[in-house]
């Protein structure tokens, strides 16, 4: 496939990539042909000149700056809103939660560990402008079922992902991934056997945590055995239920919170509240 901008996809280059600068992380756009290949990132020069502004437009929009007083607010929804907009998919007998807003190229938002449909409060409004915006609540998290016994791994996750784009989205999509979203949202274009993904945005993308190359370092040979045990007394549900119940805690919760995002007016009240209703419901 030919890695230059193509005609008529600038726009939503230019959408991406002000979601990734109001993010302050890396973004990564990449194209691919075949499945379970290299995945080639796109080409390094620019996007053309009316693409870059309209980017800059975007970016003013969902960052309420811009160096002007007139600078339009942030594009926020209410928690409240997105609950009452979401809507269930069925999987393998299972709900998943999700949202669907706006018209235009499809883009999927997969969220973080820990994390939900919620976090993207910020982002949905700006992107629906010119897109067809699904966000979605992982199995095991947000609002979607946390069945006991199931088998959370990042296969899964991605197994979920190309369901979700063949049953519900039914057009070429882009990913758009936060941390082990972003991993998931790799996995799950390697592993496409159609044209059921169309790009990828990856927002400060976790690794594999069974990477050979990882534990073949020396440096993580030497915590292997205190690895081992974190992962032992993790496994002991009286000490994994006492961990989760002080994580759960509103003060710490927030800290949390404060700690992972980068704008640290976006944790507010109503955002901390939202995590910890339904991580007392999961």
């Amino acid at each position: 496939r030919d890695n230059r901008w193509p005609l008529g996809e600038t726009e939503r280059a230019a959408d991406m990539a002000a979601l990734a600068h109001h993010h302050r992380v890396l973004l990564s756009f990449t194209s691919f042909a075949t499945p379970r290949t290299h995945l080639p990132c796109a080409s390094s020069s620019p996007p053309p000149t009316h693409a870059r502004l309209r980017g800059a437009r975007v970016l003013r929009h969902a960052s309420g700056g811009g160096g002007s007083s007139s600078a339009a607010p942030v594009s926020s929804s209410s928690l409240e809103e997105l609950s009452r907009s979401c809507t269930t998919w069925s999987w393998r007998g299972m709900r998943v939660n999700y949202l669907v807003r706006g018209e235009g190229p499809p883009v999927l938002l997969v969220h973080g560990f820990g994390a939900s449909v919620a976090h993207w409060r910020r982002n949905i409004g700006v992107l629906s402008e010119s897109n067809t915006v699904y966000a979605i609540d992982l199995l095991g998290f947000g609002a979607s079922d946390k069945p006991a016994g199931f088998s959370y791994t990042m296969e899964t996750w991605a197994e979920l992902i190309l369901e979700f784009l063949d049953e519900v989205v039914k057009r070429p999509t882009v990913l758009v991934g936060n941390s082990v979203g972003s991993l998931a949202c790799v996995i799950a274009a390697s592993d496409s056997t159609r044209d059921l993904v169309r790009g990828l945005v990856l927002l400060n993308c976790s690794g594999g945590m069974n990477n050979k190359a990882i534990v073949d370092d020396w440096r993580i040979k030497l915590l292997l055995p205190l690895l081992w045990l974190i992962d032992f007394l993790l496994k002991q549900k009286s000490i994994a239920s006492a961990l989760f119940g002080r994580v759960k805690e509103r003060e710490n919760l927030k800290n949390i919170l404060m700690s992972v995002y980068g704008n640290k007016d976006a944790v507010d009240d109503e955002l901390v509240e939202w995590c910890a209703d339904h991580k007392r419901a999961g």
